[in-house]
């Protein structure tokens, strides 16, 4: 997919080797996910955690596609037109590569683990506490394949998960509201059925505890660890990677906008179409990642939530800021095709911001978490290949060529 003769052959072959590898890295995690659950309940798993298994395959590779032409400005910038660009770009590289592996290296130590960290065998031996408990309406603890999978049920047959949250923690300056909650569904202790037993967050805390306690103990054993949790501790680094890269482009192409359009004229038209699709594609990863706490909230209560559900609020507000500064700086009036697209954000952002947030989490549980379906899932990807597809389509080279000679 070579980009406009306004850059160097290296810089193209240079952008196109690293995306490539960061788009297999994307979908070998989902692929192995499918090898070694395939008979587990995998499905249970990619909707769950849709932040990796179903975002990073889809709308990762579709955002990999749209800032392919703004990496090559950027790289080819600093390689040509920039003083010492090629001895900042590679400090800047490793400054990047630095943090993924920090940033990774304190994911993968928090003490709470996910269910399918745990290897398929393992999982399918646990019968709960005390064993064979769920066949008699009530468990002190449910078995992990059968909690997780009654969550996915109940997801799709209701619009979010956020009244089922237990706040387990207890603020020692204000009186426990625990025993005076009144009583729900757990879904860590109790079989889904027509009529379950309901219990006070008090029970149901104590028992989501026991569910996480269990799964970081067996996590302990390296044996006990599924095949799908080492190739993770190896690919989340470059996970980490690309959405730091992401946010490094995003502050170029917005703090040398002047000499990217003096240097690259006539590419300047599809660097912004292509900013703006990109930048709509990667602000879902905030909105599943949030969908994603609310099904951990739900399953193991607040105070099972792990490093990645505590740093939600600051990587939501980071890439909110950086879409914003994205569509501001490359909303050119007299480019109908990115006022049209940027009108439509415009809209959508206004439609979110009139509605509570915790509805439109509520939504993406439903639609894309732990509730979304396979036809929802079919959807999301013909829509990815439609995107790409518009991306790639040589008219739409043409066209960005001849809106940018018009302009």
């Amino acid at each position: 997919m070579p980009p406009s003769s306004e850059f160097s052959i290296s810089a193209r072959v240079f952008v196109f080797l690293v995306f490539l590898c960061l788009g297999l890295s994307f979908l070998t995690t989902t692929a192995v996910l499918a090898y070694e659950f395939r008979d587990t309940g995998w499905l249970d798993f990619v909707t769950m955690d849709s932040h990796l298994f179903l975002f990073f395959p889809t709308l990762g590779i579709v955002a990999l596609v749209a800032f392919y032409v703004p990496s090559c400005a950027i790289l080819d910038l600093y390689w040509w037109h920039i003083r010492y660009g090629k001895l900042r770009f590679a400090l800047g590289a490793l400054v990047i590569a630095g943090l993924s592996h920090l940033i990774a290296a304190n994911l993968l130590e928090s003490p709470k683990r996910s269910i399918w960290e745990l290897s398929p065998a393992t999982l399918q031996a646990d019968q709960g506490e005390a064993a064979g408990c769920a066949k008699s309406g009530q468990c002190e603890r449910m078995p992990a394949l059968l909690a997780l999978r009654n969550l996915r049920e109940v997801s799709q047959a209701r619009l979010g998960l956020a009244d089922f949250v237990r706040d387990c923690g207890h603020d020692t300056l204000l009186e426990s509201k625990l025993e005076r909650e009144s009583k729900r569904f757990c879904f860590a202790s109790t079989p889904l059925s027509q009529s379950p037993i309901l219990q006070t967050d008090a029970e149901c805390c104590r028992a989501q505890e026991r569910l996480s306690a269990k799964i970081s103990s067996l996590y302990s054993v390296p044996e006990q660890r599924s095949l799908l949790a080492k190739v993770r501790a190896w690919i989340l680094p470059l996970n980490v990677f690309f959405l730091l890269v992401l946010l490094f482009i995003g502050v170029q192409l917005v703090s040398r906008q002047k000499t990217i359009q003096q240097h690259y004229p006539r590419t300047m038209s599809r660097i912004e179409l292509s900013v703006i699709i990109g930048a709509a594609t990667v602000l879902l990863f905030p909105l599943l990642s949030q969908a994603f706490v609310q099904s951990t909230g739900a399953l193991f209560g607040t105070g099972g939530r792990g490093t990645f559900s505590l740093m939600m609020p600051i990587v939501s507000l980071a890439f909110g800021i950086w879409a914003l500064l994205l569509v501001l700086f490359f909303y050119r009036r007299r480019n109908k095709e990115v006022e049209a697209i940027g009108k439509m954000m415009s809209a959508i952002a206004g439609v979110v911001a009139v509605l509570k947030y915790s509805v439109v989490t509520a939504i993406f549980v439903r639609v894309l978490g732990s509730g979304a379906s396979i036809y929802t899932i079919g959807a999301l990807l013909a829509l990815c290949f439609a995107t790409v597809v518009v991306l790639l389509w040589p008219a739409s080279k043409k066209q960005a060529a001849d809106l940018a000679g018009s302009a």
